[in-house]
Order: C-alpha cells, then structure tokens, then sequence
C-alpha cells in the first residue's frame, strides 16, 4: 500500500503525470469502462508497482454505505459524486476528474449549455461550438459544474 501512496500523491501534485496517467486510461478504455486491473496496467506503465487488488481494495475502503452516509449528514445528500453515466467524479483514480471532464468525456456527447456538442474541427483538435470546450482534451478545472452552469 506504500507504493500506492506514493502514486496518488504523484496523481495529485504533477500535472504531467495525471496527464500521462489519463492518456493512458484513455487508451485502455473497452466502452467506457474503466476496471482495476486497467489502473494496474496505467500506474505500472508510469513506473508505480502496484495490482489490480489493491486499486480494489483501496476504493472499496473509501465506499461508505448508505446507512454511514445517512448518519454523517442527516439522511441528506450534499454531493453527489457520480455523473449520471454512473462514473465516480472528482477521482483522478476513476474516469471523470471534474463536472468540466464529464461535459468533455461523456458518452453521449451532451453539452452543458443544452443538447449536445456541437463539434467544429480546428488544428488543435475538435472544439464545441456552443460552448467551446476542447473535445480532445480532460477537463481538469472545473469550468462547468454538475447542471451545466459555467463556474467563476
């Protein structure tokens, strides 16, 4: 588990390694899912030694279950940490990193400003023309929030 410290803290405080990590998942992908031994095969492509089991175990042990949920917040939701694809956000260990990369990633292409992307393609890749997000990019700030509305 020391190791798997070790990536997340690099997930965490460099860029370039997320961004290698993403592109690498990325790659990996079979129909948007993501499993525990493609993070295996992603954290080891960037030098990190650890399995499949531990990516398990590790965000077994995060999960709370509804009844712990309840009792933390009063039976109330205050955030809600999954896209409605069902893909944990906020988790640079799961697919989406922020509401922006789910906007960017989801499946069926839905734009935060209404309907979905419309794309234009320029030299830097294909660009949404209502609402001028990147399409081949991971949206790791925040931009859009969870309903769409742009952040400031």
């Amino acid at each position: 588990m020391i190791e798997l410290t070790r990536f997340k803290n690099a997930i965490d405080n460099d860029m370039n390694i997320r961004l290698q990590y993403l592109k690498i998942l990325d790659s990996l992908m079979i129909g948007g899912e993501i499993t525990p031994e493609m993070t295996s095969v992603a954290a080891k492509k960037l030098g990190f030694d650890i399995s499949a089991d531990e990516f398990l175990i590790d965000e077994q042990e995060k999960e709370l279950s509804e009844e712990e949920l309840n009792s933390v917040n009063g039976g109330i939701s205050l955030f809600d940490n999954y896209a409605p694809d069902g893909r944990k956000v906020g988790c640079p260990y799961q697919f989406y990193f922020t509401w922006t990369d789910y906007w960017i990633n989801n499946d069926r292409n839905y734009c935060p400003v209404g309907g979905v992307h419309e794309f234009e393609t320029t030299s830097e890749g294909k660009v949404c023309l209502k609402c001028r997000l990147g399409l081949n990019e991971r949206g790791l700030v925040n931009i859009y929030d969870r309903v769409g509305k742009e952040t400031k």
